[in-house]
């Protein structure tokens, strides 16, 4: 008996130690379980609240989620607009050059900017981390455009033009000319004959960085072809009227004079007489003045217009628009001659006749002896 009640009470006690050990065991689960249900909170919370702080501080909306920079921005940065681009292609450029917060945010300001549609293609100066709507005003903004510019004024020949436009493309004189030699690639007109005198307008010009010389002297001839046909000079007379033009453009500085000076050359030409203009000895024997001298008049070249008759080969310049419409809609006069009486108020008188012409001619001399400084030798 005393070994069966000895039995009976281990087995009790063994039982009642594997309750409490489980008993433990379920107690340490419990434990862990609250800590890390505790912990997985507390990162959620954290983590939640870094999402939202993130989102502050790109100005984002708490509804739509949209982010967007505050300010306006920090630093430079150069983006580049192609013609035709999209509100939404903008936006994609913007936001990979760090202008924007997100390219949904441009997309919403673009939409909601009335003027936005007038942003042009080309080259931008902003800032980086812009809130779009100063993003959108600083691409409607003309002072943020990166531009090159290059000013060729009327009367120039075509070596200013190659030497300006070389030293705005980093090239030499010589390449712009070889690049010019190619009339199909810049869009010379047939009616030139082949000949760019005259055909590169004289403008002030805006180019993207970049640009080449190709583009420069197609523009240039673009324009010339647009100020023709705006006058409307026909086609076929393209050439003449540029060539009487550049003469007017090289005789008269007034605008008031033009029209008088082509109805002069017009005349001579109907009348068989030779056109005697110093302008065009000068394009082919360039010197100091005005004049040509007794020396230079004697070249022999179809320029020479004191030895050949009628117009010369060509244009001798680039001329403005003013003397453009002067050759295409003289005056209608039946003089003959014309000289410049004052050449610092750039008074021009003109005659019938040859006698009338020698009386202009001698106020001329007598001004010009008046305005010259004379030196003392010896």
């Amino acid at each position: 008996m005393t070994d069966l009640f000895e039995n009976e009470t281990t087995t009790t006690t063994t039982l009642d130690m594997r309750r409490l050990q489980r008993q433990k065991r379920r107690a340490v689960r419990r434990r862990w379980t609250l800590v890390v249900v505790a912990a997985s909170i507390v990162l959620v919370a954290i983590g939640g609240s870094i999402a939202w702080n993130f989102v502050q501080g790109l100005g984002g909306d708490g509804e739509s989620g949209v982010a967007d920079y505050e300010g306006a921005g920090q630093g430079a940065v150069r983006v580049v607009i192609e013609p035709g681009m999209s509100g939404a292609a903008m936006a994609d450029v913007l936001y990979e050059a760090g202008v924007v917060a997100s390219p949904e945010s441009f997309v919403t300001a673009y939409t909601e900017n009335p003027d936005a549609q007038q942003i042009s293609a080309g080259y931008y100066l902003i800032q980086r981390e812009m809130k779009a709507d100063f993003a959108v005003d600083a691409l409607l903004d003309p002072g943020n455009r990166v531009e090159l510019t290059i000013n060729v004024p009327e009367g120039k020949t075509l070596d200013t033009y190659f030497e300006k436009i070389a030293n705005l493309t980093k090239s030499t004189p010589e390449e712009v000319e070889e690049v010019a030699s190619d009339h199909d690639a810049i869009g010379l007109p047939e009616e030139a004959n082949g000949n760019l005198e005259g055909w590169l307008f004289p403008a002030t010009y805006a180019f993207d960085p970049g640009v080449e010389p190709v583009e420069i002297l197609s523009t240039m001839v673009a324009q010339t072809v647009k100020v023709l046909e705006r006058n409307g000079v026909a086609p076929e007379d393209w050439e003449q009227t540029l060539t009487v033009a550049s003469i007017v453009e090289g005789e008269a500085s007034r605008d008031e004079d033009r029209p008088l000076v082509a109805s002069v050359i017009y005349n001579r030409l109907d009348d068989g007489m030779k056109l005697q203009m110093d302008s065009t000895v000068k394009y082919v024997v360039p010197g100091e003045g005005a004049f040509a001298t007794s020396e230079e008049l004697k070249v022999d070249s179809p320029y020479n217009t004191y030895e050949y008759a009628g117009l010369p080969p060509g244009p001798i310049n680039a001329p403005s628009e003013s003397a453009i419409q002067a050759a295409n809609s003289p005056a209608d006069s039946n003089y003959l001659f014309f000289v410049t009486v004052n050449f610092d108020t750039g008074e021009t008188k003109f005659s019938e006749t040859h006698a009338e012409f020698l009386e202009h001619k001698a106020e001329m001399n007598e001004w010009i002896a008046e305005n010259t400084e004379s030196t003392d030798e010896g």
